[in-house]
């Protein structure tokens, strides 16, 4: 059995253990004038919901590397391309990010277009010298499917919108702590109602006594018309439509993620 330690404060939770430690912060969301200063650091109208001060970090005691989640980060990674605003075309977008504007008084001077929906490839950051490289495998999923003893479980939010009552716009994460290592899953979620679906999953896996961090990260794409046709049917043949706002059950539907694998040495 693995000895550790438990890390337990008013906002922090987590484990140092085999080398490791891995700590989860949950913290209120941002403050009015925080998220002005995020505004004028990005560049752009942020989310509505930012739980800035929230995060999850797995570092390496003995060499000082380390990869975090970090809402900031996350939104540094939102497109801010000439073209960004138009990438998912719906005829509520525009008028919608003009309105937005114009209600949150407390944000001045956007001067960029981006992309409304938030999205993000953000896989982490990372310091201490931690650097991935592509590799030609990924996790093992027969191994993480072993029942074991889960040492330290959390679930946080980075950041959430609900695109002025047309969707869904979500970055979290969740976190497993085992006897033989530790499982991250970062996950962007996006609905935009009758449009689209999309999930950006990042993956982080270790194995104690290993010097690898695996990680992989994935895309999945698929419109609400495609999702819709797999809602079971209720009496008097009407569709249960609140399944269309169930993160898991959407989850289960889009398959065929296009998967880029990574590794780095620790």
């Amino acid at each position: 059995m693995s000895q550790y330690e438990k890390i337990e404060t008013d906002s922090v939770g987590g484990l140092r253990i085999q080398g490791w430690e891995i700590s989860s912060c949950h913290k209120p969301i941002l403050s009015n004038a925080t998220i002005e200063q995020y505004a004028d650091e990005l560049g752009f109208n942020v989310p509505e919901m930012i739980f800035g001060n929230n995060f999850l970090r797995a570092r390496h005691s003995a060499t000082g590397k380390e990869i975090a989640l970090l809402a900031l980060d996350g939104l540094k990674q939102v497109d801010t391309g000439p073209h960004s605003a138009k990438a998912v075309q719906v005829s509520i977008a525009e008028g919608w990010s003009e309105s937005s504007r114009r209600n949150r008084s407390d944000i001045t001077d956007v001067i960029k277009p981006f992309d409304w929906t938030f999205s993000t490839k953000y896989r982490g950051t990372t310091t201490g010298g931690l650097e991935f490289a592509a590799s030609e495998s990924g996790i093992d999923y027969q191994k993480l499917m072993v029942r074991e003893e889960i040492l330290f479980y959390d679930e946080n939010i980075l950041y959430e919108d609900d695109l002025g009552d047309n969707g869904t716009s979500q970055l979290s994460y969740k976190v497993r702590v085992m006897p033989s290592g530790f499982f991250i899953l970062q996950r962007f979620f996006l609905r935009v109602d009758g449009v689209l679906f999309r999930i950006f999953d990042t993956r982080i896996y270790h194995q104690f006594g290993t010097n690898l961090l695996i990680r992989e990260f994935s895309t999945r794409e698929m419109s609400v018309e495609d999702v819709q046709r797999h809602v079971p049917k209720k009496k008097h043949d009407d569709e249960d439509l609140s399944l269309l706002n169930n993160i898991q059950f959407v989850d289960g539907i889009m398959k065929d993620p296009v998967i880029e694998y990574q590794v780095a040495e620790i």
